[in-house]
């Protein structure tokens, strides 16, 4: 792996874990095995590789979610395994960092929700329609409403204020939204392809 993109990795691993304040250029260059000043030649200062790392991050969530599309043999499926990948990140993202960013680096946080808006909107309405070209999702559905609500459930999870950590499990929290959401946009084609990967009521 590159120097660079080694330094990336570790510097995201730590912003996650300790939040972006308190994690120092000197830790993410012990913590990725090169001396301060390699990380000085790849990056003019931390404000640089922290837009830099959430660059990183978010085309990586952007590969997944094509991935997921590719790889899935139906739209419930493609729309589970976002659920998975949700909940492996969930358990690895301190809230601090989130907090942190949006206070200190306004810039960064834009980028984030301009992320969210552009390519996190395009993949849950193309798998709405897929779904409802497959007879798996109501022909009903208003797209840009469902959409909409499918990220700020997404969204609701991360904070802290709305599903404290000390009261609940992020983890059960996805599910039991994804099972939610999953009821009121599926046919009973659509329940009977779910009821395969989840438990799930059929009516």
């Amino acid at each position: 792996m590159p120097v660079k993109d080694r330094i990336l990795e570790t510097a995201l691993r730590m912003f996650r874990m300790y939040g972006i304040k308190s994690v120092t250029m000197f830790d993410i260059s012990r913590e990725s095995g090169v001396s301060k000043k390699t990380v000085y030649e790849h990056f003019r200062d931390k404000e640089e590789l922290v837009q830099e790392g959430m660059r990183f991050m978010l085309k990586g969530h952007e590969q997944h979610l094509e991935d997921f599309r590719q790889q899935s043999a139906n739209a419930i499926e493609e729309l589970l395994k976002e659920v998975k990948y949700m909940e492996e990140m969930g358990n690895t993202i301190n809230p601090v960092m989130l907090y942190e960013m949006q206070k200190y680096h306004p810039a960064i946080w834009r980028e984030v929700e301009t992320f969210k808006q552009e390519h996190m909107m395009r993949a849950i309405t193309a798998n709405l329609e897929r779904g409802i070209q497959e007879g798996s999702y109501r022909k009903d559905l208003k797209l840009n409403v469902m959409a909409r609500m499918r990220l700020l459930q997404l969204e609701t999870v991360f904070q802290p204020a709305l599903y404290p950590a000390t009261q609940f499990n992020m983890q059960e929290v996805i599910r039991e939204i994804t099972a939610h959401f999953i009821l009121g946009i599926t046919t009973p084609k659509g329940r009977e392809i779910a009821a395969g990967y989840i438990q799930i009521e059929k009516d």
